[in-house]
């Protein structure tokens, strides 16, 4: 055999494996992350029926979603879904993301309350006439007690309306023949 022809057959074989290397590299990567959004939607929809058992959503809602996989996979799968199986994910996420929006509104505004509550305790204590007095420490001591037996913090309904109106929208793809496709291309049972 010709040295030009072993060559030209040593190129090919060099070309066909790393077409494989990188087929093989993809399908594992699409595998891994089917596996990940399965899991992100398992764990949102037991946050959306805490929400829906519970009747009400408020501070100490759980983390809907720690990372927005499906944002960073979803064109891994964009040839492999119809148009509505793509449509109804990304309608989960979305809502999903409004979801987690409005809880940290809720916890800002939680913790901005907490520091206006300890911003004015602080500045009632200053204005006791004579603090370092008995009578002047039992005034910052019932001041104390009463700050801290008091529950109320201001609580906005945006954010509760913003995850209710997105509870209408979410869906549930766990039952869904995309989340099916999922499924198989994790190769999950």
């Amino acid at each position: 055999m010709d040295i030009k022809y072993l060559d030209s057959l040593a190129t090919v074989f060099v070309g066909l494996l790393a077409i494989l290397t990188y087929w093989l590299t993809k399908r594992h990567e699409r595998q891994n992350a089917a596996a990940i959004i399965i899991m992100d939607i398992r764990h949102a929809e037991q946050v959306v029926l805490s929400i829906v058992e519970r009747g009400s959503a408020d501070r100490n809602l759980k983390i809907i979603l720690h990372e927005n996989n499906w944002a960073k996979y979803k064109h891994l799968f964009a040839s492999r879904f119809s148009y509505d199986d793509l449509a109804a994910l990304n309608r989960f996420f979305d809502s999903c993301v409004e979801i987690a929006e409005a809880r940290k509104r809720m916890k800002e505004s939680f913790f901005a309350s907490i520091n206006a509550k300890a911003a004015l305790l602080q500045e009632k204590i200053l204005t006791i006439e004579d603090l370092e007095s008995p009578t002047g420490q039992a005034t910052k001591n019932a001041l104390i007690n009463r700050f801290n037996t008091e529950t109320y913090f201001f609580d906005p309904i945006d954010p509760k309306a913003s995850i209710h109106q997105s509870l209408q929208l979410i869906g549930q793809p766990s039952s869904s023949p995309a989340f099916e496709k999922l499924k198989r291309i994790a190769k999950i049972d």
